[in-house]
């Protein structure tokens, strides 16, 4: 049980050094989910996921070196890029379904 809440603190800590713009670009979908409906759910969601596609290749330039850290932690690359992509994409859905809710 501690390895798993460590691996979650170690997650933390990666998607905390890009998580301001991911979650800025992800309100900016929702707000414009919420002006303008279904109509733009196409052009936001590829909006999504080529800002992601963006944040993964300047994030993983800039922080070349620091893979190691994580590796010494057993914590591969991988491992990290799927869950943090994936929990930022979680949370854009849930945010979306939300706004759908509250429009």
């Amino acid at each position: 049980m501690f390895r798993y809440l460590k691996t979650i603190q170690v997650l933390c800590t990666f998607y905390k050094s890009y998580c301001f713009f991911s979650v800025l670009i992800s309100f900016f979908c929702v707000r414009t989910f919420w002006l303008y409906g279904y109509a733009s759910l196409s052009g936001i969601f590829w909006l999504k996921i080529l800002t992601q596609g963006v944040i993964f290749f300047f994030v993983n330039q800039l922080k070349k070196k620091e893979y190691y850290y994580y590796r010494n932690l057993g914590i591969g690359k991988t491992l990290l890029w799927t869950a943090t992509l994936l929990f930022d994409f979680v949370l854009f859905v849930v945010l979306l379904i939300l706004a759908n809710q509250y429009s």
